[in-house]
Formats: structure tokens, sequence, C-alpha cells
């Protein structure tokens, strides 16, 4: 039974709040995605004061960030765990050559990582390396572009990395401030001495941005979602071992919502997770592609909220590594997750 064919009575159960145990519809009911969709699938839609575009396919975003790259005219920053992507680094040397400033933040502990930085350095780029605790990890993947525009999310800049399944969120308009800021910041902590960061920009109410180390801002994001939940919660996760996360969508099942895990399979401390979940009546599937990971860490609410980043719901991932995750309120944006998440659901089991 697949949850796009299941949902008017999610649908109803929005305006009249669920009780008892959640159950699975029976099929043949509309698909619950919203007829908002369609105008997701046409590019940026407004949220507050940004304009947001979900981007599903690793190609595209990877050709997106090219291209930001491409037109900058006066500086490129970017964090991330995994890069030996050529044509980005490429397009960040050709940049640099043309004169624009270019700083990276990248982690230590991925060793093909050394090439490609090397490969930066030697163009002239600012490159830092995040400091590291014991088993910690800079796990943030973030491009600002001219302190205008920015891509963030779970993608990955590796050689192979845009063929596992995940997201990325393109975004301009006031939020790229705060991502700016989040940047910012991380190249003071990996030695740059020299940066002054302005105080921290506003929040925008649509777009909410939450990090780890130092910060610990991605659980109580993820908890308040799940707990403000009426209807349904769908989640693709890579990796979930988190107590409080567990605890928190057991209990959206048992008031009623109707709530969709889809994980990955290849990691083993997924199969307790769904033993827990299946005893509270949690619908849970194992991702079957074709050999790619289910690499997302992201969640739909209600079809009007989607949560997504580079957090794993683990005790690593919500405390001890550098993560950057963000809540957007926006139907259209929900809408084009949830018909991605439908389509992996379907193929898995």
């Amino acid at each position: 039974m697949v949850p796009s064919r299941l949902v008017t009575a999610l649908l109803t159960a929005i305006i009249l709040p669920a009780c008892g145990p959640a159950r699975l519809p029976a099929a043949g009911a509309p698909l619950p995605t919203p007829a908002a969709a369609a105008a997701a699938a046409a590019g940026p839609v407004a949220v507050g004061t940004a304009r947001v575009e979900l981007l599903a396919d690793g190609a595209e975003a990877m050709a997106r960030m090219v291209a930001l790259v491409a037109a900058a005219r006066a500086r490129v920053e970017a964090e991330i765990y995994e890069f030996d992507r050529r044509e980005l680094v490429e397009a960040m040397v050709a940049a640099r050559r043309r004169g624009v400033a270019v700083a990276v933040v990248a982690d230590p502990t991925v060793s093909t990582n050394a090439k490609a930085l090397d490969r930066l350095r030697a163009a002239g780029a600012e490159v830092r390396l995040f400091p590291t605790g014991a088993g910690q990890i800079d796990h943030v993947k973030l491009l600002v572009v001219d302190g205008l525009a920015a891509v963030f999310g779970g993608m990955n800049w590796g050689s192979r990395s845009y063929l596992n399944h995940d997201f990325d969120v393109a975004v301009t308009g006031t939020p790229v401030a705060l991502l700016d800021w989040i940047l910012a910041n991380d190249l003071v902590r990996s030695g740059n001495v020299e940066l002054r960061p302005p105080a921290r920009p506003p929040d925008d109410p649509g777009l909410r941005l939450a990090t780890t180390h130092p910060a610990a801002d991605i659980r109580p994001l993820v908890l308040e979602a799940i707990g403000a939940a009426r209807a349904y919660v769908f989640v693709e996760m890579y990796v979930i071992t988190d107590g409080p996360a567990l605890a928190a969508l057991e209990q959206a099942a048992r008031r009623g919502v109707a709530t969709w895990i889809l994980l990955d399979p290849g990691q083993p401390l997924n199969q307790a997770a769904a033993v827990r979940l299946r005893e509270a009546r949690v619908a849970v599937r194992f991702y079957h592609g074709s050999g790619e990971k289910l690499h997302a860490k992201a969640m739909v609410v209600d079809g009007g909220r989607l949560l997504v980043g580079s957090a794993n719901w683990t005790s690593s991932g919500f405390g001890h590594n550098h993560e950057l995750d963000a809540l957007i309120d926006s139907p259209e944006v929900a809408a084009a997750a949830l018909r991605r998440m439908e389509a992996d659901w379907a193929v898995s089991a």
C-alpha cells in the first residue's frame, strides 16, 4: 500500500484531528500530494521573504552550483563534507582567476578531498579545515555566492554523490544573509582570525535555519515539527537511531497521525529502529533503488512543512557533528519533496 494513494482520510484529518492508533488508509484513495505540487515543479516559489526551490536530482543540483559559481562577481564561499567533483572545483578555480574571492571550509577526515583542496590552494583560494574533535565531522553542505544566492542540503559534492537519492535547496532573498553568517563564523572557527562576521541576521519566518556544534538546535526543531503534526508525517532518512526522535514518531502514530518512514537498507542500525517503530504501528520500508543510497534527511509534515538538511537523526547528527537543517513552511516546496518520497516508497518494501 503506497501512501501516495491513501490520503483522503489524511486531508480530512487536518481539519478533524484523528484519534486512536494510526492506520494505513485503504488503497484507491486520491493522491495526497497537494495540487500546489504543479507550481513547485515550475521553479522557485515565494517562502516568507525568500525564493526557494527544491532540488531533488543530484546532477541538477551540481549544475546549479556550477552555474552560480560561473556567474559570481565578488565572492564564492563553500562548506562541504565530501568534495572531489571536478566541474565544481574547476568553476571555483576559474572564478578565482578572474578575481573572485574564493573560500572553502572542508572536513579534514575525508581523504578524497585532498586533491580538490590542493587544486584550490594552488589557484589562490582560501582553504580551511573545520576543527574536529574525536569522531566529529563537518557534515555541512553549503554554497553561498556573492551573498545573494545559496544552495544547501544533504547532497555531497563527490564524484558519485549525485547518484544518491537526496535533497538540496536553492535559496535567494533574506535567508542568504544568515547562511552567509553561518559560513563566515565557520571560517573564523577554522582559523581565519581576520574575518569579523556581523551580528547574527534575523531568521526568516518561512525558512528557519538550525545548526549543531556549537549550537544544538536541530533536534528541538525535529521534535517540534513532529509534535505539531495533525494528519501525517513522511520521513526519508539515511540513518535514524536517536531516542527522542524515535519516541516522537511513536507518539505521533499513537495519537492518530499516519506515519511513514523510509530508510536506507545499507545502515545496520536502521534495523533496530524499524522494529521499534513497527511496534508502534508506524509504516516502515527500506529503499529499493538501483544500487544508490537513500541519503536524504528530510520530513514532510501535513503537506505544508518540509524539514531538510544534512543531519541524520542520530546522537552524532544532533549533538556532535557540525550540521545545517532548515524547516520550510511552504505547501509547494513540501509537495515537491512528497512527490519524490512517494515514488521512492513505491519501489521499496
